[in-house]
């Protein structure tokens, strides 16, 4: 500190009155005249003011003595910025409890399995790659993945977040619900009792704590039940909670007791909800629905937004007791009848009239161009009814029907309807029949998402392996087989995995368009074993050196080859 010149000829000395200047966040009035005392000598100078020491709390002054005799003594100036220095501290930390304040509950212990010292550091270093701070980093997409990667990884590990690294995570999930639903599994006990410490990181990992289903055995999420934030009671909440606290709290309480989250959401002002709001609560009754529901769907089925009818109906169009869903059926199945001409069997259909009465109310929005009212509202009434009703109704068995020809050119319109009902009923034997019959190869994907996974995976090799042999390599091509991969649950069993890369190397080898989402996939889907990533990188050496994919492939087999370590470090 520089203090001025005592010889110095200038004014007389002047008594500075003293100001509290405590620093900002400090707690009380503690050491208040020491302080003083120290800022009226900081401010004329040691020379003309020397610190008066004796103002200075007991511990503080005993605190600095043990300093002064530990370097020797110091001269006045060093001596003030020592008592400053321990002066503060002790009015940070040294403050009596206000009144009236519980204290927070304590952290659990750490009783779960923690993560390798070698994975905590993977994980630091891909929180630092996604920190936009951090030089180089807040772009990544690869370390976007492989933060996902790590995450499930460390899930089929048993393991939990190192706590240093839970705050950094729980703002990613935050902003990010993709992240929210990998990190709950492995937050643990003391990651639950920290995001219910603040509002937003429990809103956005509360309602990804379900129980979860591997190996056809129920496993409990780990930590304690659901918890609301500490200072707001679970009424409150609904009453007076941001959107998704309110959306994530009625997740919680439909999962844990359908039966009061139907009492809660039949006695609110639905009305007086906003639109988005009415579309998330609905959604949340998916989860356990049941027939006594039928009363909370049709309130929503009379709403004023489109959304929330059309997100109503098809909930009720799966209670097969619900009076309406049984209208939907009587008549669709009404509509298509078989007749035989010419030796053939032949599916006829007779359009509705959507202006009979007797007809059920359906939310079919406008028709596009080109589509009549009444294919429309076929289409529509047919999407909804359970597929397994046809069988019933025409006395035909599902591959039966779904080879039959329709009359009147309207086949496109009635199998496409098909599709949406075997995916909204998730028949999977529907979805067989109608992918044998191969009508429409663009519905392929979407009926492949019903099939059960190990079925869904050898069907989508075949397909990929059958597009690979033909060498087309058209834009549709490329997209369905993008598709058809995209429904495949990572990581990819080996079949699936030499398909892929069959494809990919024979497209980069003919220059083809590959599309860049099957990259990006693969990467973060093949087997992650160093055996895969040499061999896939020997393929590439392969290529002809002007290959335009050679870059992207060789990122493949770096991720792949990233995502071994990552498994070897977790075990």
């Amino acid at each position: 500190m520089t203090t001025p010149d005592a010889a110095d000829a200038g004014p007389a000395p002047v008594d500075v009155a003293p100001v509290d200047t405590a620093p900002v966040g400090t707690g009380g009035t503690a050491g208040g005249a020491g302080w003083n005392a120290l800022v009226g000598a900081a401010l004329l100078g040691t020379d003309r003011r020397p610190a008066e020491l004796t103002a200075l709390p007991g511990p503080v002054a005993a605190a600095l003595s043990g300093v002064r005799t530990a370097t020797g003594g110091a001269d006045a100036a060093t001596t003030l910025l020592d008592a400053a220095a321990l002066l503060t501290t002790y009015r940070r930390a040294g403050r009596a409890p206000l009144p009236g304040r519980a204290p927070l509950p304590p952290a659990p212990s750490s009783g779960e399995h923690p993560v390798p010292a070698a994975a905590a550091v993977r994980l630091g270093s891909l929180l630092a790659r996604l920190d936009p701070a951090t030089r180089g980093g807040g772009g990544s997409g690869r370390a976007d993945h492989l933060l996902r990667t790590w995450l499930h990884l460390a899930e089929e590990a048993g393991c939990t977040v190192p706590p240093p690294r839970l705050p950094a995570l729980l703002d990613l999930a935050v902003r990010r619900t993709d992240v929210a639903a990998a990190l709950a599994p492995v937050l643990g006990a003391r990651g639950w009792w920290l995001a219910a410490l603040r509002e937003d990181w429990n809103a956005a990992v509360g309602p990804h704590r379900v129980p979860a289903q591997r190996d056809g055995q129920e496993q409990a999420a780990p930590g304690p039940t659901a918890q609301e934030p500490p200072a707001r009671e679970p009424s409150s909440t609904w009453e007076h909670g941001t959107s998704a606290e309110r959306r994530a709290w009625l997740g919680r309480l439909r999962h844990g007791d359908p039966a009061a989250a139907r009492a809660v959401l039949l006695a609110s002002a639905w009305r007086s909800e906003r639109a988005e709001d009415r579309v998330a609560f609905v959604a949340v009754l998916a989860d356990g629905l049941a027939d006594e529901d039928e009363e909370l769907l049709e309130r929503a089925r009379a709403d004023r937004s489109l959304d929330v009818r059309r997100d109503a109906e098809r909930l009720l169009a799966r209670l097969p007791a619900a009076a309406w869903t049984q209208q939907v059926r009587r008549a669709a199945t009404a509509a298509v009848h078989l007749e035989r001409r010419r030796l053939r069997r032949t599916l006829v259909v007779t359009l509705p009239d959507p202006a009979d009465p007797a007809l059920p109310t359906v939310s079919t929005g406008n028709a596009p161009a080109g589509v009549g009212p009444g294919t429309w509202a076929l289409q529509h009434l047919v999407a909804l009814t359970p597929p397994a009703a046809w069988e019933e109704a025409l006395g035909e068995s599902a591959e039966q029907l779904a080879a039959l020809p329709v009359d009147g050119g309207l086949g496109p319109e009635l199998h496409g309807a098909w599709v949406q009902a075997t995916v909204l009923h998730r028949d999977a034997r529907w979805a067989r029949a109608l992918l044998a019959a191969g009508r429409r190869a663009e519905h392929d994907t979407t009926l492949l998402s019903v099939l059960p996974a190990a079925e869904r995976v050898t069907a989508v090799a075949g397909l990929v392996a059958a597009a690979t042999r033909t060498g087309t390599g058209d834009d549709g091509t490329s997209g369905r087989v993008g598709a058809a991969v995209a429904s495949c649950p990572a990581p990819w069993p080996q079949p699936l995995a030499d398909a892929v890369l069959g494809w990919l190397l024979g497209a980069a080898r003919r220059s083809r368009w590959v599309t860049h989402d099957l990259l990006e996939r693969a990467a973060h889907a093949l087997p992650a074993t160093a055996a895969g990533a040499d061999a896939l990188r020997t393929a590439i050496d392969a290529l002809p050196a002007d290959t335009p994919w050679r870059a992207a492939l060789s990122d493949v087999a770096d991720t792949v080859a990233e995502r071994h370590q990552m498994l070897e470090e977790l075990r």
